[in-house]
């Protein structure tokens, strides 16, 4: 489904009358009743303003993208509209909004909203289309604008599927590293004269997936993953498997490597799977693909926890305040067997995943707790792998029966019984890692754990770090999460900071503030990727800094909060706020500070800022 084949002039509105959020949504509905999109504009209107409810649609950056699905609609499609003056849309960034897409789609069409945001959203990120679309004179030149990136996918080369290489980027928690790198590969190829096409495995699943024509005719594949992806297609192709975070930071260094011969043959085989991979890299796959799996599910858990406590204060029925410590049991208990499966199923596929599914919550049920899970996970994946191998010397007529049979079964008893016979041990080692740590030892985990998350935003470190602090919500070590979030907050919060107060940023740099800003209170660091790779000694390294005081800062002070994500959304529900929200301005003044006082150094004795 393409955005052109959803919009159409009469469907497009400029330069409306609205004045506030609930114009603008009546005025849009009644486009798309106009325009035989729906059947009724009254069931529709009431279905844009429940979805409104869950959260505002305006996502910053002058643009609202509102969105329902209702039996009401004909078929999937689309109303623009453009403010010049701007309307107060209740945006994220507070700021007003200019540009409006609402998409309407069939209560039986199931995500098609979500592959039509994502398109949307790969458009808009291009802040001169933005700009080009709000001051647009014509429905026409406003189309040509909004599709002219769609119009080039649409060249004569990409229909013959010939690419000098052919791309995947893929990453474990979210969409933005996926399409950071899909921008990176893309524009950095077209300065190269190197023809490329990238599919993208993000959250809204695989998008512009790779033909088995593009694949053959590519001279090279790059697979820019953190998580596990498809690589059986790519057998007996030369092959770069790398982190995501390298197609954002090397990129023309990874597209010359693809174009050269020195590349070693993917060879797809059991027996071969991955050998181009080292172990400790392939250890971090198979975890990241288990831990993204809980994030919702500990945010779900850790949240209505926090609010248990706010509620008893309240004149809250206990019917209710059960019903919620219910849900939050509920949730804890289950994400480790899902984490546990997902790890073993990126080790050996679904029948890994059956069993380690079931030897986790039989690993629950008697007591184990975070870290036995992580090892299930990979014993049972490793074992089942081991297995299945070893059932390839049955007669073929038996094979069919491994996966959901004898793998299964054989794989649950041993790992009964492996668990049966360690779970004495289970927890022993909990009281060590909880006990109460002295002053210097909290900044010490602290500061270690703000630099680890700010040395490689989204790299291996990173995601190390989040998992320490992942881990410690199940041990009860609060305190390890809130300084890891709050040290990843702080990378793209100390850029806006500077690009407010400083000269630093030119002007293209600075029109991205506000998404610095937004991103940043988010617990997003990619926005601050391209800034800190402009200069590591004035930009990276004062954020490095930073982050490590912030994360000692909020250890010392004791802040905490059972919950994985939020940002700056969430602070109510962090204990000890205050000195959380106080940890965050010093450490952002302070790589403010920093930044300044290591230009003027390198500008003092270097006379220049960029060495290397």
């Amino acid at each position: 489904m393409n955005i052109k084949d959803l919009l159409k002039e009469d469907s497009i509105i400029l330069n409306t009358k609205a004045t506030n959020k609930e114009e603008t949504i009546k005025e849009m509905v009644e486009k798309h009743y106009q325009c035989n999109h729906i059947q009724n504009q009254d069931i529709y209107y009431q279905a844009i303003l429940e979805r409104e409810k869950l959260s505002s649609t305006g996502i910053g950056h002058f643009i609202a993208i509102p969105h329902a699905q209702s039996e009401t609609v004909n078929y999937p499609s689309l109303v623009a509209m453009v403010s010049q003056k701007g309307i107060d849309y209740d945006s994220l960034d507070q700021q007003p909004v200019h540009l409006f897409f609402m998409i309407a789609v069939p209560k039986e069409a199931g995500s098609k909203h979500l592959e039509i945001l994502a398109q949307l959203c790969q458009i808009l990120m291009d802040e001169k289309i933005v700009d080009q679309l709000i001051h647009c004179t014509s429905e026409k030149e406003f189309l040509s604008i909004l599709c002219q990136d769609l119009e080039k996918k649409d060249d004569p080369k990409e229909e013959l599927n010939e690419f000098d290489i052919v791309a995947v980027t893929a990453c474990p928690t979210g969409i933005a590293h996926t399409y950071i790198a899909e921008k990176a590969l893309i524009e950095k190829a077209k300065e190269l004269n190197i023809s490329i096409k990238v599919e993208t495995n993000g959250a809204s699943g695989i998008q512009n997936a790779l033909t088995d024509k593009d694949i053959q005719k590519a001279h090279s594949v790059i697979v820019a993953a953190d998580k596990k992806v498809e690589m059986d297609r790519f057998h007996n192709k030369p092959l770069i498997k790398v982190p995501v975070t390298d197609a954002i930071y090397h990129t023309e260094e990874l597209l010359k490597k693809a174009m050269s011969s020195n590349i070693e043959v993917y060879q797809s085989s059991e027996q071969k799977k991955e050998t181009n991979e080292k172990g400790i890299r392939r250890i971090y796959q198979h975890l990241m693909s288990g831990i993204s799996q809980i994030i919702p599910i500990l945010m779900i858990s850790g949240v209505f926890i926090s609010l248990i406590s706010y509620l008893q204060n309240m004149d809250i029925e206990s019917e209710y305040l059960t019903l919620i410590y219910y849900i939050a049991t509920l949730a804890i208990n289950i994400a480790i067997p899902i984490m546990s499966a997902f790890i073993s199923d990126s080790i050996a596929g679904k029948p890994a995943f059956i069993v380690s599914l079931i030897s986790s919550i039989l690993l629950i049920n008697m007591q184990g707790n975070i870290i036995e899970g992580i090892i299930i996970g990979y014993v049972a994946g490793y074992f089942v792998l081991g297995l299945s191998r070893l059932l390839q010397y049955l007669p073929k007529d038996f094979q069919s029966l491994s996966p959901n049979l004898f793998i299964p079964i054989i794989g649950s008893f041993v790992m009964g019984v492996i668990i049966y016979l360690t779970s004495p041990y289970f927890g022993t080692y909990v009281s060590l890692i909880t006990q109460e740590l002295n002053p210097f030892m909290l900044i010490f985990i602290g500061a270690l754990l703000g630099i680890m998350m700010s040395i490689d935003l989204g790299g291996p470190i990173n995601k190390t770090a989040y998992t320490i602090g992942i881990i410690g919500i199940f041990i009860g070590r609060y305190d390890l999460m809130s300084a890891v979030m709050i040290a990843g907050m702080l990378p793209p919060l100390i850029i806006w900071l500077t690009m407010l107060v400083t000269h630093i940023f030119n002007n293209d740099e600075k029109k991205k503030k506000w998404s610095c800003l937004f991103n940043g209170l988010c617990f997003v660091s990619e926005a601050a990727i391209p800034y800190m790779q402009k200069n590591k000694y004035t930009i990276h390294y004062p954020c490095i800094i930073a982050s490590a005081i912030a994360g000692a800062s909020t250890m010392y002070f004791g802040c905490g909060q059972a919950f994985p994500h939020g940002g700056i959304w969430t602070v109510m529900f962090i204990n000890q706020p205050l000195y959380f929200i106080f940890s965050l301005i010093l450490s952002m003044i302070v790589g403010l500070c920093l930044i300044m006082v290591s230009r003027y150094l390198l500008l003092h004795f270097f006379g220049k800022i960029d060495i290397k």
